[in-house]
């Protein structure tokens, strides 16, 4: 008996959570339908702040699916483009250093690499580790794929075709030099929107925006149970009426908690400087970018401009003659 008593405990208060279940899924229809009376308004000001906040967390999903593109480090490298294992294999800054050697310097360190190829085939066991070590190496520090690092690149190659004494591999050489520095003048900027915009725009979206969601949703759910108790209310037995008018009263009660909370949470949102502090910091991240950029194109256009203006007269002199 007292198990029965004790089984009958438990099953009271999940019978009493279905039964409030059924009631919301039942009033939830019937105002679907167009059958439901007398219906709960939500407060004017209530309205008002859902539809403030339903267009913060809607900035907030558009601008995030723009600027998660910044996380990806080649969104700007050219997808046609297929880098030769010789182009790709090793940093600008290694070739500039190559390009930069006189003959006899080349020589030299050709020679020495060289030696030191013949001493690895013929050296102990442990090479093979070494080997493996300097591959992981190299990997990580694989060239970045980005438009500038891949214009730094494909300049050099010309540079190194071409040669320094001629105009055109000189200026493809400082102009290699150059957009390897935009490219990492960029990557430093990607990494400044996704640390100070990206990353705090999405903590803000999952958590500050979405306790107040979750808040609207409790007080749909409080609204649909209070006009269910009041429907009941209205066709109860006289000797079950006032057992009704007491759900009808604590459903009023559980609707203005969830009201009042939801309220505050919404204009917590619509309050809060973060999202304005976060775009400042992609703004100046952006236009530190921008600064560093043109500032060091300024310095190579007058040297590049320089060479052109030497080549052409050196044509025009080789024309004349």
């Amino acid at each position: 008996m007292d198990q029965f008593r004790a089984f009958s405990q438990q099953l009271n208060p999940l019978a009493a959570k279905l039964n409030k279940q059924f009631g919301q899924v039942k009033q939830f229809a019937q105002e679907k339908m167009g059958t439901a009376e007398d219906l709960t308004e939500l407060p004017q000001e209530y309205k008002d702040l859902e539809k403030r906040v339903d267009a913060v967390r809607a900035m907030h999903t558009n601008l995030l699916r723009v600027t998660r593109t910044y996380q990806t480090q080649s969104y700007d490298y050219p997808a046609q483009l297929q880098e030769t294992l010789g182009e790709f294999g090793r940093t600008v800054t290694d070739r500039i250093q190559q390009v930069a050697l006189s003959p006899a310097d080349k020589a030299a360190t050709e020679a020495a690499a060289l030696e030191g190829d013949k001493r690895d085939g013929t050296g102990s066991t442990s090479s093979s580790t070494a080997g493996s070590s300097s591959a992981a190496a190299a990997a990580a520090a694989a060239p970045p794929k980005t438009l500038a690092h891949a214009l730094s690149r494909a300049s050099m190659s010309g540079a190194e075709q071409l040669g320094l004494e001629e105009p055109m591999g000189s200026a493809l050489f400082k102009y290699a030099t150059v957009q390897e520095k935009i490219g990492d003048f960029r990557l430093k900027q990607d990494a400044e929107i996704s640390a100070k915009f990206v990353g705090p725009f999405s903590t803000t979206l999952n958590t500050q925006i979405g306790f107040a969601m979750k808040a609207r949703k409790n007080v749909a759910n409080a609204r649909l149970s209070l006009d269910s108790a009041k429907a009941q209310y209205r066709t109860a037995k006289p000797e079950r009426a006032e057992a009704h008018r007491v759900e009808v009263e604590q459903a009023e009660d559980l609707f203005v908690a969830a009201l009042e909370e939801a309220t505050t949470l919404m204009k917590a949102v619509l309050e809060s400087p973060e999202p304005l502090r976060n775009l400042a910091d992609m703004v100046a991240a952006q236009a530190q970018f921008y600064k560093e950029a043109y500032e060091i194109l300024s310095e190579v256009a007058p040297e590049i401009d320089e060479l052109q203006v030497t080549q052409e007269a050196l044509y025009r002199n080789s024309r004349s003659e």
